[in-house]
């Protein structure tokens, strides 16, 4: 007998071209004072790893993308590699798979998306539906989780979810500018380009903050007795407030003098305070209560009833306060800052990897565990999560 939906055969895998903190201080050499070395090392981020080599971002006098690598798709390669792996695991061949569903940021192309690109490189129908989610950022995980229930409908149901977390190429081509850089209190107000040296010091930290990775999986329904991650009760928001997107964003800025492009980053200054607001909201909602009071002894009830809270590796001081709101005991949430300390912010990525390394395998937890995502845009999405083990 076929009943709940559930999370099968999760595969991971990374890029070749690893940099730890350290390495990365060397290459940029004396270009980071030594505040900005500071601020670096407190994001809690070791090492990450990325698409291409970040020598193809300094050196490349043509720009990040020459004549000569027009072919290279790093993404979408490493991508379909991950979902075959992972339909080697299930023992499912390409034609079981009834719907594709991809999500992503940045991809080899503007368009098409990873989706379309992805039914032929991992030997799927042509004439399969598939959907491309971009634009979810770090809640990409529980957007497909739901979307994928919802396609789930007949015992033969298998739908392939892919994601992929490499956004390197928006930001490492900040570090090519012959500028050096600063912490925005080094800067002097008066400074002419101020607004520059501050929006370079923005890119230099997504850079060692975030890494390359990819996940996929099949979502289906489990039959009477099989293990499996249940799906829970999915809640969601965004901007609160009208302009909160503004506040964390990539915006994609032409320079009409060279009628060059590149990737703009922004990171409000207040962006921990508002994801712990926007959790506090979301939280409430999901409980039935005033989404505008906040019940901390019932929050924190609520967390502790959580054997595990996978939290989205946005960066150490985000993990750190919402430990503090919460009350969260390091077994809780430990896995997060193991996931940031190993391979950085994987965006879309982040959540299943945390999930994998401390929710996945049967332990003497109760199998209740709460996934946190915070986003681009500007949201938080919480999911309910059970692990059922027999």
């Amino acid at each position: 007998m076929f009943n709940e939906i559930g999370l099968k055969g999760i595969q991971f895998d990374y890029p070749d071209h690893k940099y730890t903190t350290n390495e990365l201080f060397e290459i940029l050499g004396n270009k980071l004072t030594e505040k900005v070395r500071d601020n670096i090392r407190k994001l809690g981020v070791e090492q990450r790893y990325f698409v291409r080599p970040i020598e193809h971002y300094l050196d490349n006098s043509e720009g990040t993308h020459p004549l000569s690598d027009s072919h290279k798709e790093p993404i979408s390669d490493l991508s379909a590699k991950v979902a075959k792996k992972c339909l080697e695991d299930l023992d499912l061949k390409p034609e079981s798979i009834s719907c594709l569903v991809a999500a992503s940021e940045n991809n080899d192309y503007l368009s098409p998306g990873l989706s379309s690109i992805l039914v032929r490189k991992i030997g799927l129908s042509n004439f399969i539906p598939h959907f491309n989610l971009q634009g979810m950022a770090c809640s990409s995980f529980p957007k497909v989780l739901e979307l994928g229930r919802n396609l789930v409908q007949k015992e033969t149901d298998n739908v392939l979810i892919v994601i992929s977390g490499c956004n390197s190429g928006w930001y490492l081509p900040h570090l090519k500018d012959n500028m050096d850089i600063k912490n925005p209190s080094e800067i002097s107000e008066k400074q002419y380009d101020r607004e520059k040296q501050i929006e370079k010091w923005v890119s230099t930290m997504f850079s060692f903050l975030f890494g390359d990775g990819v996940v996929a999986f099949v979502l289906s329904k489990t039959k009477t007795g099989e293990n499996m991650i249940k799906l829970g009760s999915f809640t969601h928001a965004v901007n609160f407030d009208m302009f909160d997107y503004r506040k964390a964003c990539v915006h994609l800025r032409g320079h009409t003098a060279n009628h060059l492009y590149r990737y703009e980053l922004t990171a409000g200054a207040n962006v921990i305070e508002r994801a712990v607001d926007y959790s506090k909201k979301v939280l409430m909602q999901s409980l039935d209560k005033n989404p505008d009071s906040f019940d901390e002894k019932l929050a924190q009830e609520y967390m502790a009833g959580k054997e595990k809270v996978m939290i989205h590796t946005g960066s150490m001081k985000i993990l750190d306060k919402f430990k503090e709101v919460y009350r969260l005991k390091n077994e809780q949430i430990q896995a997060s800052y193991d996931t940031l300390k190993e391979f950085g912010n994987l965006t879309g990525c982040s959540i299943p990897t945390v999930m994998n390394k401390t929710f996945m395998e049967k332990n003497t937890g109760n199998g209740k565990g709460l996934l946190v995502g915070i986003t681009m845009g500007f949201g938080l999405d919480i999911v309910e999560v059970e692990r059922v083990d027999n």
